[in-house]
């Protein structure tokens, strides 16, 4: 039989809206690495320094940091779990390969990350996903609960990785000023090519400070992302997005035990975050993003049920189809977001860096939301997928 990518009619139109959801809180949260150089700015971290200052800034920090930061990319990898899962099921109930197909769709994903991570942004997700995704492999024959352990047990792991390194670095930093001189150099160094280097001087800035700190990661983000994947895979499974009208009930225990439990975690992180303990800083900043390690998945899947719940209701899925539409092209969007920031801040095009603050970077980023929306809406109506998920099906799908 032959191999055909998801129709128009087989999507299911409330995991759509929640990607597309997604894919506005990440850029509300990416902001903040468009704009600054989160990758140098440790010696403001150490410190417990604001980059910006003004009311306006520390608000929409603040706000940033308990709704959205650690909260949505979660969320999205939630979904690549469970795409990964109707994927897979899909090829397999005709009779197909799902596996071959997947890992060259991942092939390309690889691709696409890489090249995103070397010629447009540092802050890449897309190659993290491709080879986490592999790993999802092992589990597609795995049980729900045995799924659902070794979630538990990534994240948890992720988290104590996290503790010991960022613990580990303000330590190093703390014991050798001569290393912390070298990052302030670095930070201020950035601060300069950033806001007015050539794309050639960006680039090459970033390949030897940004792109091999990245690849690097992988060590760490694996572990995490591969984690929330099992999280998706593990929901598909039981079928709470098939069938979501007969999971209500258990979507609804899903809301009410998330709340509580990331709330709680999300208000200690907050806490440890904004000078709670009287601790130096770096301990202080190093506990609280070991807690949001935890405190985000909970809190996104308080998101993600609450978002299903409201959907059931009346004709609410009818509203939010032009938000369907920009999750149904995330691919094009995500990458279209790094090509429009990156035109906005490098020195390259209109020289933004390091003089946005918190407030108007919010405000940006809502407008470059606003325009994918429209553009999203308008050009499915015309085509079916979006420019790049056209060249990622057709990959998949060839001979």
């Amino acid at each position: 039989m032959k191999a055909n990518p998801t129709t128009t009619k087989e999507r299911i139109v409330t995991v759509d809206i929640i990607r597309g959801i997604a894919l506005m809180a990440i850029l509300l949260a990416n902001m903040v690495a468009f704009k600054t150089p989160v990758f140098q700015e440790s010696s403001f971290v150490l410190q417990g320094n604001l980059l910006f200052e003004g009311t306006l800034n520390q608000i929409a920090e603040v706000l940033l940091n308990f709704f959205i930061n650690g909260k949505f990319y979660p969320m999205f990898s939630l979904l690549f779990g469970l795409g990964f899962y109707i994927f897979y099921e899909r090829l397999s109930e005709k009779g197909l390969n799902g596996k071959r197909y997947f890992i060259r769709r991942s092939i390309f994903l690889l691709v696409v990350g890489l090249l995103h991570l070397t010629f447009i942004w540092s802050g890449d997700i897309l190659h993290t996903y491709a080879i986490a995704g592999l790993f999802l492999i092992l589990f597609i024959q795995r049980s729900p609960k045995v799924i659902l352990i070794w979630a538990i047990v990534l994240l948890i792991s992720s988290a104590v990785m996290m503790s010991i390194l960022l613990i580990s670095y303000g330590a190093i930093s703390l014991l050798d000023p001569e290393f912390q001189g070298t990052q302030q150099q670095l930070f201020e160094q950035a601060m300069v090519v950033f806001s007015t280097g050539t794309y050639t001087e960006v680039l090459e800035f970033r390949i030897f400070n940004e792109v091999l700190y990245m690849i690097f990661n992988l060590v760490f983000a694996i572990p995490n992302v591969l984690g929330l994947f099992l999280i998706g895979l593990y929901l598909g499974k039981k079928g709470m997005f098939h069938n979501i009208s007969g999971s209500i009930a258990s979507w609804k225990k899903v809301r009410i035990h998330t709340f509580w439990s990331g709330g709680l975690l999300t208000f200690l992180f907050g806490f440890l975050l904004y000078g709670g303990l009287n601790t130096p800083y770096w301990l202080s900043y190093a506990l609280a993003h070991t807690v949001n390690t935890v405190a985000g998945p909970l809190l996104m899947l308080f998101y993600v049920s609450s978002i299903v719940v409201a959907l059931q209701k009346n004709d609410r899925v009818e509203r939010f189809l032009p938000i369907a539409s920009f999750g149904r092209m995330a691919l094009t969007n995500y990458i279209a977001q790094s090509l429009i920031c990156a035109c906005l801040f490098y020195g390259f095009g209109f020289g933004l860096f390091g003089k946005v603050g918190a407030g108007t970077g919010i405000g940006i980023a809502f407008i470059i939301i606003i325009f994918q929306i429209i553009i999203s809406h308008y050009w499915l109506k015309k085509y079916t997928q979006g420019p790049l998920e056209a060249l990622w099906r057709r990959w998949t799908y060839s001979k």
